[in-house]
């Protein structure tokens, strides 16, 4: 457990075996103001230094500008031997930008601290004002994620570095435990939907994904129902089916339910898309464009990972979680293009691509839903390639007509370090997912993918107030971004967990 001191001793009193110090260009000229004991800004540490830090910077020609880092080893100091200069902008531009740096700020201290093994941390008041709680929990989130590894598969696992097991903020007035421990629950939720994805897809089946459902739930006292084929098909899921038909995995529908003490008229209901591998089915992919199909399910693992911080967090509304999950793949009893199916909700699927396997089995989750009278649903989902075309690897398309909800969900995306940019829910491309033979086909032509599959989905919402999350770009990085590493990304949990706990 990290544990958090704050501190207005001289350095020569602190155990850290690793000092952070923020810098801005007008901090190196080593003129400060703040000479009396307790100050910890460059200068005054500078000082406790005998002027070993500012000369060590200058000679390497530090500016001290925002991104800037420098590890500095200093003999015969009366601090810690080991300094850390960040450079860091006086002002900063929006809430992203400004929370951004702060996580920038958090996985520089982790990336350092690991370099050197420094289990102990002292952290300057110049680095971090922990009164800020916006600003110190971006720090920690930064610091927390910034250290995940994924390796459990590897053979031989270098022994070193344990992490940080105890931070002392320098100048502060207290510790900032309620934060903390709320962005270390929001972190392990993170860090878990992150090892679902980069799990390969032979250990991470349906199956899988139902343990882990039922193991949340009994730690959290959530109440579970796991739909499985007979179930499925007793109530009309026969969209997911579909899907199904091709794998030798069986199909589920994970519910999961966290009701708060007391009575709650409010309800948000979380669907997350669980395609544990997608081979494209009959329509198969490319053998490059199978390689990162095990983060398909990415969307499942943040409504889960959401689920698992929920408990824990309390909210005072009910939440609900629908996961459908399946594998897409192929043998001789697999959809066909041109098959037709039912959904759960009467309407009739003319499949005409079973590489758009992700709508199907959303389409059943959302008519469960909206069966069950949620009020409010937000789905998220891996869901098209269309909308990394137009947004990219670091943006989630965002889709509502519900102009309240796309604002608070983009305002606590902006809070979590989440891209959404809303997309339109164009009336006119209705017609696109018209089909002769039946109620509404699964593709819309080669353009505007993204906003025909919203399309499609909204077909099955009824009058609930819904929101979809095309997060296919920002799930998986294909390199190290900062505090986030290569692999499954865990978008949308923090996003989800702010939205429960601060919306109601």
């Amino acid at each position: 457990m990290l544990k958090i001191t704050t501190s207005k001793k001289e350095l020569s009193a602190s155990s850290a075996e690793l000092l952070i110090v923020g810098a801005t260009p007008k901090s190196l000229t080593g003129r400060s103001g703040r000479k009396k004991s307790g100050s910890f800004d460059l200068a005054a540490i500078d000082r406790s230094y005998s002027g070993g830090i500012i000369s060590q910077l200058k000679a390497m020609k530090f500016e001290g500008k925002a991104g800037e880092s420098a590890l500095l080893s200093i003999v015969g100091s009366k601090g810690p031997r080991t300094v850390l200069v960040l450079g860091w902008a006086e002002k900063t531009g929006n809430d992203f930008d400004r929370l951004s740096g702060y996580r920038k700020l958090g996985n520089a201290v982790i990336e350092a601290a690991e370099r050197v093994r420094a289990s102990r941390l002292a952290i300057s008041s110049s680095v971090i004002d922990l009164d800020d709680e916006d600003n110190a929990a971006a720090f920690f989130e930064g610091l927390l994620l910034g250290g995940y590894k994924f390796n459990r598969y590897k053979s031989e696992v270098k022994e070193g570095f344990k992490g940080v097991e105890q931070l002392e903020f320098l100048g502060a007035r207290r510790a900032p435990e309620k934060t903390l421990r709320e962005v270390a629950i929001m972190c392990e939720a993170t860090i878990m939907a992150r090892d679902l994805v980069n799990m390969p897809p032979i250990d991470c089946t349906p199956s899988y994904l139902v343990r882990r459902a039922k193991e949340i739930a009994r730690k959290g006292k959530l109440s579970i129902q796991v739909l499985d084929r007979a179930r499925l098909k007793s109530i009309g899921a026969n969209a997911l089916l579909a899907v199904n038909a091709g794998s030798s995995e069986p199909p589920f529908l994970i519910k999961m339910v966290y009701k708060p003490r007391g009575r709650s008229s409010k309800v948000v209901s979380l669907v997350g898309k669980g395609i544990t591998f997608d081979s494209g089915g009959l329509s198969i992919k490319t053998a490059g464009g199978m390689e990162t199909m095990k983060c398909d399910m990415a969307g499942a693992a943040a409504v889960l990972a959401a689920m698992q911080a929920l408990a824990v967090l309390k909210p005072k509304i009910e939440v609900r979680a629908y996961i459908p999950t399946t594998e897409n793949m192929i043998n001789g009893r697999a959809v066909k293009p041109g098959d037709i199916v039912r959904a759960m909700n009467g309407k009739s699927i003319e499949i005409l691509n079973t590489d758009a396997e992700g709508r199907l089995i959303l389409a059943d989750a959302l008519s469960l839903a909206v069966k069950e009278k949620s009020p409010v649903i937000i789905d998220l989902a891996t869901l098209t390639g269309a909308c990394m075309v137009a947004l990219g690897n670091d943006y989630s398309g965002l889709f509502s007509d519900d102009e309240k909800l796309c604002q608070r969900l983009t305002r606590c995306a902006e809070l979590s370090g989440e891209r959404l940019w809303r997309l339109p829910l164009a009336p006119e491309y209705r017609d696109l997912i018209k089909s002769p033979t039946a109620d509404i086909k699964n593709t819309g032509g080669s353009y505007g993918g993204a906003i025909t599959a919203a399309l499609f989905l909204k077909e099955f919402v009824g009058q609930a107030k819904w929101a979809h999350l095309d997060i296919a770009g920002p799930a998986f990085a294909d390199g190290a971004k900062g505090y986030i590493k290569r692999g499954g990304t865990g978008f949308g949990v923090r996003t989800l967990i702010r939205y429960v706990m601060e919306r109601f």
